[in-house]
């Protein structure tokens, strides 16, 4: 399985934005939350998912969505079970730290 990732620079901080391949360009909603999966923010690399989980292992700042790369990371202990939020079925972790 792939995933799209970006990597964003800014200053001293990097952003990383990663999802399934499929979910490239889906607009999610659901009650109060909007949320796209824009290819601006997360179209740049199509890389295989284990790629991507090393690359997500040190970073301090991430979004991921879909199925594949969530379960990915819960498996691999970079972000818990309870802490995914889920848009239109459709899981999102988002982790950043100062």
């Amino acid at each position: 399985m792939k995933c799209y990732i970006k990597i964003q620079s800014q200053s001293t901080n990097q952003i990383i934005g990663v999802c399934d391949e499929d979910c490239i360009n889906l607009h999610l909603k659901q009650g109060e939350y909007n949320y796209h999966v824009s290819e601006g923010f997360f179209q740049d690399k199509l890389v295989p998912i284990e790629e991507a989980v090393k690359i997500l292992k040190k970073s301090s700042n991430f979004n991921a969505v879909g199925k594949n790369i969530i379960k990915a990371l819960i498996e691999s202990k970079i972000v818990p079970s309870e802490g995914i939020l889920e848009i239109d079925g459709v899981p999102i972790a988002i982790k950043f730290i100062f």
